[in-house]
């Protein structure tokens, strides 16, 4: 561990300088031709992940030719409604994959492949895997269109660099791109929380107090902070979060923070750097950050300790980062937070803890209707038993067992590993069931069940009220712009269902299968008439939802 502030500072910016020296290639095309501009950077906090690339502005448009960053083949291409929408996978011979999401088209080879599966497969929605050297591309070539498709808010692409071995994701802001980055780290505030010693947080135990900008460097009020010394315990302590973002030159938005490091006299209690998350891992972001001052406030508290659980590899320091002490203890604490390109911005406070007892809890939990993160746990009540996995929660959470056939948890309270819920049922089994869920702000979430013997079965990442229901409602169809003689281009329906959800969409002219897109953002399906299509011409559109229910849309339409 390096102690010196001096030189961890000396240490982060040839660590970053060493970093591009010893990849293996970085002189990369741009995806895009036109300024690259973010919207977004790698490692940003989002809802249960983290920004697993970078987001380009592609100017509020679609159309944009996107071009391959250097030679190799396309390994993976997957066509959806819902995340990444179209996206390509390119394997390089340097052992880096690039990724290209919420494309609007392909072009070339990917995009015969594509509409070649989607026929034979009759389906919008396909994931291709063409064989090594099937397609292959050049550095610079046009592979696809920019677009809007998938789980996209807004025109932009999301791109992506992997570790083609391992898959994980890797900071494409330290490839080389030229992306132009002057400003420095914002810190916006401090929280101060008791900790047991294992990490986990002392409820009603914190302290917040907002950053102050002077002279160049951040401090709090009075440049102090007092710890009641209630929130030392005897074998935990105290642990710090600071919000804090990045923005880049050229636009405004607000990024995510790279790297940081945390001092306490003058010795290195915790640090990050945000230079590769497996996917595997990405899930720990509700550890790495304040879940309740983001789902709440969208406030991006970095948490510079973590809970013995948290195995994200962004962290460089192997202590869990607890400062212990004991009361009239004072600390110099600094914080610095930096980018990829050096920029730093440095925090600095004091921190007394005040006289008085200590806390007589050493830990959280107080009995068994406790589930630990390092426990699985099973609980039964009436016909109903719920199996908790190990690291289901990411600090301990009480259960109430005698409501477990109606709600799990705090609905608030973010999940790691999926549990399972588990109903007897002597019911008809015909594929009607479905679990409703309803989670945080309310939200509905129609969960697919299985049967098992006298059970129905289903996994839920999410804590909440639920309710086992029948869907035997078929979806409904609206005729958008579909006139009985039309010259149109493309023709639109709005399809939806209010329970279990839409499961596949088909379009049949004349009895024959023919593509539509699904586009769930505004829950429309599009035909884009092909231009051999003339003459009169019967079309049926089925939906089907989530529990087999299907709704058919007749029409004669003579296409001119």
């Amino acid at each position: 561990m390096i102690n010196s502030l001096r030189n961890l500072i000396a240490f982060c910016l040839v660590s970053l300088s060493s970093f591009g020296q010893t990849t293996e290639h970085t002189d990369y095309h741009p995806p895009l031709a036109i300024p690259q501009v973010l919207a977004s950077n790698f490692g940003e906090l989002r809802p249960n992940h983290f920004h697993m690339g970078i987001d380009f502005k592609t100017n509020g448009r679609i159309g944009y030719n996107l071009y391959s960053i250097e030679e190799g083949f396309v390994s993976r291409i997957k066509v959806s409604p819902y995340g990444y929408g179209k996206v390509v996978y390119i394997d390089h011979p340097n052992g880096v994959t690039s990724v290209y999401a919420h494309c609007s088209e392909f072009k070339g080879q990917l995009d015969s492949i594509v509409k070649v599966t989607q026929l034979k497969e009759e389906n919008f929605e396909v994931e291709i895997f063409p064989a090594k050297n099937e397609i292959t591309v050049s550095k610079g070539q046009i592979i696809a269109i920019s677009g809007n498709t998938g789980g996209s808010t807004a025109p932009h692409l999301h791109f992506e660099l992997r570790d083609t071995e391992s898959e994980a994701a890797l900071n494409p802001l330290l490839y080389g791109f030229d992306i132009a980055d002057t400003r420095k780290p914002e810190i916006r505030g401090v929280k101060i929380y008791a900790l047991t010693k294992d990490g986990y947080r002392f409820e009603n135990k914190t302290i917040k107090r907002t950053a102050i900008k002077s002279g160049g460097k951040y401090t709090v009020s009075n440049n102090s902070i007092t710890i009641p010394s209630s929130f030392l315990s005897k074998s935990g302590g105290i642990g710090f979060a600071f919000d804090v973002i990045d923005r880049l030159d050229g636009a405004n938005n607000t990024c995510g923070l790279y790297g940081s490091v945390l001092t306490v006299n003058g010795d290195t209690l915790f640090g990050q750097e945000t230079r590769k998350v497996p996917f595997e891992s990405t899930r720990f972001v509700n550890s790495h950050k304040d879940y309740s001052e983001y789902a709440l406030n969208r406030k991006k508290y970095h948490k510079s300790f973590r809970t013995k659980e948290n195995n994200l590899p962004i962290y460089t320091v192997k202590d869990l980062g607890i400062l212990q002490g004991k009361p009239g203890d004072k600390f110099k604490v600094k914080y610095i937070a930096y980018d990829p390109q050096g920029n730093t911005s440095v925090m600095a406070f004091n921190v007394t803890i005040s006289a008085g007892e200590l806390n007589p809890k050493d830990s959280i939990a107080q009995d068994l209707s406790w589930l630990q993160p390092s426990e699985s746990m099973l609980v039964e009540h009436n016909d109903t038993h719920v199996d908790f996995d190990l690291c289901t929660t990411y600090e301990p959470i009480k259960i109430d067992g005698n409501s477990i056939d109606t709600k799990v948890g705090d609905r608030n309270i973010p999940v790691q590993t999926p549990y399972q819920i588990n109903i007897k049922h002597d019911g008809p089994k015909d594929g009607k069931h479905y679990i409703e869920m309803i989670t945080a702000k309310g939200r509905k979430k129609a969960l697919k069940i299985e049967y098992s013997g006298r059970l129905i079965t289903c996994e839920s990442k999410f804590f909440g009220s639920y309710k086992l229901k029948r869907d035997t409602i078929a979806p409904t169809i609206t005729p958008l712009n579909i006139p009985s003689i039309t010259t149109r281009k493309k023709l639109n329906w709005r399809i939806s269902d209010n329970a279990s959800g839409i499961a596949d969409y088909d379009l049949y002219i004349d009895g024959k299968w023919h593509l539509i897109e699904y586009e769930y953002k505004n829950g429309q399906i599009t035909f884009t008439r092909e231009n051999s299509l003339k003459g009169t011409k019967n079309l049926v559109v089925k939906v089907k939802d989530q529990c087999g229910n299907i709704k058919e849309w007749k029409k004669t339409v003579t296409f001119n």
